[in-house]
């Protein structure tokens, strides 16, 4: 029994909606909910922001209820399952409980915000997005957040309560070359294409960041080095962040423009080599 591999297979059932497609070699991931989840999950895996569903108003936000099933079709069950799904669009008992397949709930929640820059004079409209996702059998939950902001957009997943499992990714589209290859020497974990900079942190590089932050603060504070009017708004902002997330967070939206976003990545950085070289040679 083979599998239908349809790219993008869409079908309505019971007022829901469902679509379809590959998950890895040897899944299929099938996604059910109202249709208006399912396009603003597509929007913003391609990065456009879900603008057919916006709430339209800053502060308002969307929110959706859904289910994910994952077949692995590597198991003949399973395989059968999606099969019988494919033809009747339901979620029966058989389908769910079949050997080789999980579910998970899905939450959904979208809506329009407003960025603050570091100066403080400048704001700017974006979107966010957060999906979390529960397992049915082990309860375990995971996280994907995306904000979009112009040419900046950044994306965060993992476990909740699991820090180690998280992962931060940044795009900065429209930088200049030199910027490009600038940041690609002070974090290695950059993918460069052209003008646009794809950054990846983990959770103990994101706190390395935050705690460079916070190490650049104290040294304003006493003076170090001589001459500099104390440390910039947007240093203070991750110094004093809960979590390493939400420091970079204020990091990658501490200005509108990518280029800007690039440089106080690449004053970081040095920063940190600095530092770096400063404490081998003690």
């Amino acid at each position: 029994m083979g599998v239908a591999w349809a790219s993008d297979v869409a079908a309505r059932a019971g007022g829901l909606s469902w679509v379809s497609r590959a998950g890895d070699a040897r899944t299929v991931r099938v996604l059910v909910g109202p249709a208006g989840m399912l396009s603003v999950l597509e929007d913003f895996a391609r990065g456009v922001g879900g603008a057919a569903a916006s709430p339209g108003i800053v502060g308002d936000v969307l929110r959706w209820s859904g289910w994910q099933v994952d077949f692995d079709v590597t198991q003949w069950e399973a395989l059968a399952a999606y099969h019988q799904f494919l033809a009747t669009g339901m979620l029966s008992e058989a389908v769910c409980e079949a050997r080789g397949v999980s579910m998970a709930t899905l939450q959904v929640a979208v809506g329009e915000a407003r960025f603050v820059g570091a100066e403080r004079t400048q704001t700017w409209l974006g979107r966010e997005a957060s999906v979390f996702t529960t397992d049915e059998k082990t309860g375990r939950e995971a996280f994907h957040y995306t904000a979009l902001m112009g040419n900046v957009v950044l994306r965060s997943r993992g476990e909740v309560g699991d820090t180690s499992s998280q992962l931060h990714e940044v795009t900065l589209t429209g930088v200049a070359h030199q910027l490009v290859q600038a940041l690609r020497r002070v974090h290695p974990r950059t993918a460069a294409h052209g003008d646009t900079a794809a950054l990846v942190f983990t959770a103990d590089e994101a706190e390395r960041l935050r705690q460079g932050a916070r190490d650049w603060l104290r040294a304003a504070e006493e003076g170090h080095p001589p001459g500099e009017d104390g440390a910039p708004e947007w240093v203070r902002r991750m110094a004093g962040a809960e979590s390493s997330e939400e420091a970079l967070t204020w990091l990658f939206t501490s200005a509108s423009d990518a280029a800007r976003v690039a440089e106080r990545v690449l004053e970081l950085g040095a920063f940190l080599l600095e530092s770096d070289a400063a404490t081998a040679q003690a």
